[in-house]
């Protein structure tokens, strides 16, 4: 397949993307009503924003390293990231305290859940369209849902991070003795 032909059949798929999109979005009501509230907008993207710095390292080191290891490993991370760091955590929802529900068992997002929710985010030229209508959705729903999250049955809740972590340490190293030799005796 020349360059062309492989970006004219990108173009393609991220046009038909585009068009089914809201139509499918508005058609897939969530199954189940949750009584979590709609995590921060900021915080989501802001979460994205690490996550996709993670992935772009990854990019980087493809480019630069001439393998594809680097790459697959990106790739990897886009679909497997909210199960990958800690279950229903990636690493930029760790850092800003969010994590996935599976919305049906209140448990906290399997693998298979993860590639539920992010397999539109691997197919190239379709992953800069989703960025943008997936951005478009969580600000509009009231849940905060995009399709990924419609279609794995998921939200993305406030939640135990990297701050309750540092501060949970914190207490727990303020209550212990501080003299060694008095926590021996």
């Amino acid at each position: 397949m020349t360059g062309t032909a492989a970006l004219v059949l990108v173009s393609v798929l991220s046009a038909a993307f585009a068009l089914v999109y809201m139509p499918l979005v508005t058609r897939l009501v969530p199954a189940v009503v949750t009584p979590y509230a709609k995590a921060d907008v900021r915080k989501r993207f802001a979460a994205a924003a690490v996550d996709g710095f993670v992935t772009l390292t990854g990019i980087i080191f493809w480019l630069t390293l001439d393998s594809i290891l680097p790459l697959a490993a990106a790739a990897a991370y886009v679909v497997l990231r909210d199960a990958l760091f800690a279950p229903g955590q990636s690493v930029g929802k760790f850092l800003l305290g969010l994590h996935v529900i599976q919305v049906r068992t209140n448990e906290r997002c399997t693998r298979a859940g993860s590639i539920r929710r992010n397999i539109q985010f691997i197919v190239p030229g379709l992953n800069v369209v989703a960025v943008v209508l997936e951005s478009m959705t969580i600000v509009r729903d009231p849940q905060g849902q995009r399709l990924g999250d419609l279609l794995a049955e998921t939200q993305v809740v406030d939640g135990f991070g990297a701050r309750e972590l540092v501060k949970a340490v914190q207490e727990n190293l303020r209550a212990s003795p501080r003299n060694p030799e008095r926590a021996i005796g």
